[in-house]
């Protein structure tokens, strides 16, 4: 999933700021309910409202996979890491010694 940053880089910028129509059908009851928070709240019109929500609601999902990704990628390159049986180099040799004949005087 892309950011808003992310799309806005990839689009022809006459795409990007196109205007477009979003069709969408609700209750009564949630136009209703709905209606009485979007003034007092700052908006100017109730599709304000719906359309900032939905972007906020939006940016949260993105952000939360985006966390989730990069955790199971840290922990594929954690355990990778750990579970592969390259032998230590040199100076990591060099360093386990020095640290034993350090510790033992």
């Amino acid at each position: 999933m892309l950011t808003i940053e992310q799309l806005a880089k990839e689009m022809k910028p006459e795409l990007a700021e196109q205007e477009a129509r979003l069709d969408i059908r609700l209750s009564a009851l949630y136009k209703t309910f709905l209606k009485q928070v979007y003034r007092p709240a700052g908006y100017r019109s109730l599709s304000a409202f719906i359309i900032q929500a939905a972007i906020d609601k939006a940016e949260a999902l993105i952000a939360k996979e985006s966390v989730i990704l990069a955790t199971e990628r840290d922990r594929q390159i954690f355990f990778t890491a750990l579970l592969d049986s390259q032998k230590p180099n040199d100076a990591l040799v060099k360093a386990t010694k020095s640290f034993k004949e350090a510790t033992t005087e």
